[in-house]
């Protein structure tokens, strides 16, 4: 078997960046509100994403969500601001030993249920686009997909 460079594999990578992010807007824009104005019950993709970086991700700063979505830090903090408008999260003052400059986010029920509510809508609308895979299919897919984030979350270093 021929010998395959990172440049290759960095190509295909892109391109299939690419191609996630034309299905994702062709599928799954319908679940997210364009502006966050008119559609209280739906978040827009940016308060999605700041909301998971909280739970799943376990950042609770505004530098933290900031540097982990390449956002400036008053870019985030205006975002959190209106998330705390809305209910989503709510801001708590750090311990007593700990830096009084720093605010730590968390989520509320209204921002945990936003988010399951949001994932679930997710998860229908990709369930029922692979679901009309032939079997064959959706076997590949699944080997390679979990083959792919292996190789990713090891770096590279599975054999």
């Amino acid at each position: 078997m021929a010998e395959v460079s990172g440049q290759k594999i960095a190509e295909l990578f892109f391109d299939l960046r690419v191609n996630m992010s034309f299905w994702s807007k062709l599928h799954l824009e319908q679940v997210f509100s364009i502006n966050g104005k008119g559609e209280e019950e739906k978040l827009t993709m940016q308060q999605f994403h700041f909301l998971l970086c909280i739970r799943d991700l376990g950042l609770d700063t505004v530098s933290k969500i900031s540097n982990s979505l390449y956002l400036s830090k008053s870019s985030a903090s205006l975002s959190i601001a209106k998330m705390e408008e809305k209910g989503f999260i709510q801001k708590q003052s750090p311990s007593k030993d700990d830096d009084g400059r720093k605010i730590y986010l968390r989520l509320t029920e209204k921002g945990d249920s936003a988010l399951k509510t949001t994932e679930n809508s997710l998860m229908g609308i990709t369930s029922g686009y692979f679901d009309s895979f032939a079997e064959e299919k959706k076997q590949a897919l699944c080997h390679h997909l979990k083959a792919i984030n292996q190789l990713i979350l090891s770096g590279g270093t599975i054999k």
